[in-house]
């Protein structure tokens, strides 16, 4: 895999420009992502551009959690207390690292249509405005690639209007595409198929 468009707001360039770990984490969230090949066992991710929509997401998704959980300590599913506790509704938090001294970043992987991706940001912004988050980042496909991928699936370049709304918060959008794209190589499987089973790293508050 790899990055073909990052935007970042002047708060979040600052952050990562000033601190170390804010710094650590964007770069973690490159690694994981561009670490991502397919088909397994290659050295590059290849997507199969035979048809539209032909390629699934999950396991491209999974294998950059894993990176992240893995090899960083991030975690997944943190819930945001606003959401869980003041207002009842919404989801967690894809990914979710904390470090030490404090700051906390979260992470959506995009990868529903464009209603899920406006939801993913907006939980995001909440969370920044009530101090739960200090740094958001938003990672999904670029158009080229998403147009491979499962239907209706949102990319870089449809939310790209709609980025101003983070202006003055801490937000980074990176949109990935595949290195390579080829006709010939195994469409990726839908679903959870082809995903070994195995405990995620799930947020636990600490006590």
């Amino acid at each position: 895999m790899r990055i073909s468009k990052v935007y970042k707001t002047e708060a979040a360039r600052e952050l990562v420009e000033m601190n170390e770990n804010f710094e650590s984490a964007f770069s973690e969230v490159v690694f994981s992502i561009c670490k991502t090949v397919w088909p397994i066992g290659e050295r590059h991710f290849t997507i199969n551009n035979s048809e539209k929509n032909i390629n699934g997401v999950v396991p491209l998704k999974e294998r950059c959690y894993i990176e992240l959980e893995e090899t960083f300590s991030w975690f997944r599913e943190k819930p945001l207390d606003v959401l869980k506790y003041e207002k009842q509704k919404g989801g967690p938090i894809d990914v979710y690292k904390q470090y030490e001294s404090g700051e906390k970043i979260g992470l959506e992987f995009e990868t529903g249509n464009i209603g899920s991706a406006h939801r993913s940001m907006n939980k995001l912004i909440i969370g920044v405005n009530r101090g739960e988050l200090d740094l958001a980042i938003i990672l999904m496909p670029v158009k080229s690639l998403a147009y491979f991928l499962t239907d209706r699936i949102a990319n870089y370049e449809e939310l790209e209007p709609y980025f101003e709304n983070t202006e003055g918060k801490p937000f980074i959008f990176i949109g990935f595409d595949a290195t390579y794209y080829d006709s010939n190589v195994p469409p990726i499987p839908k679903g959870k198929d082809g995903m070994s089973k195995r405990s995620i790293r799930k947020w636990k508050m600490l006590s």
